[in-house]
């Protein structure tokens, strides 16, 4: 499967048929090759790559997409700013969780 049919067929499953998104699921597919060091994408990646996109959509509809930091609190008196250092962060909705690397280590393939 080509990256250009991931795309279609992520985009279909999720009901997204404008353009907007394309760019993000771009990245998802990049991101999972990268990882997996693969040159195409198996058909069976696309649930993960799905779910993937379908968290990163909820999180900036959740967030509005524009904040730098997931803060859980501010203290203005002396000044305190706690972040979010769970499990669920900005970085982990974006980025390869080691949960998704667990997931992805059967796709995986060794570089020569």
């Amino acid at each position: 499967m080509t990256k250009k049919e991931m795309l279609d067929k992520v985009k279909e499953n999720l009901g997204i048929s404008d353009d907007p998104k394309d760019l993000m699921i771009s990245d998802v597919i990049q991101e999972v090759m990268n990882y997996c060091n693969l040159t195409e994408p198996p058909a069976e990646l696309e649930p993960f790559i799905r779910r993937k996109v379908k968290a990163i959509i909820d999180y900036e509809a959740e967030t509005g997409g524009s904040s730098v930091f997931d803060v859980t609190s501010i203290k203005e008196g002396d000044t305190s700013i706690t972040y979010n250092t769970n499990e669920i962060s900005r970085e982990t909705i974006y980025g390869l969780s080691e949960k998704d690397k667990l997931a992805l280590m059967r796709f995986r393939r060794l570089r020569r």
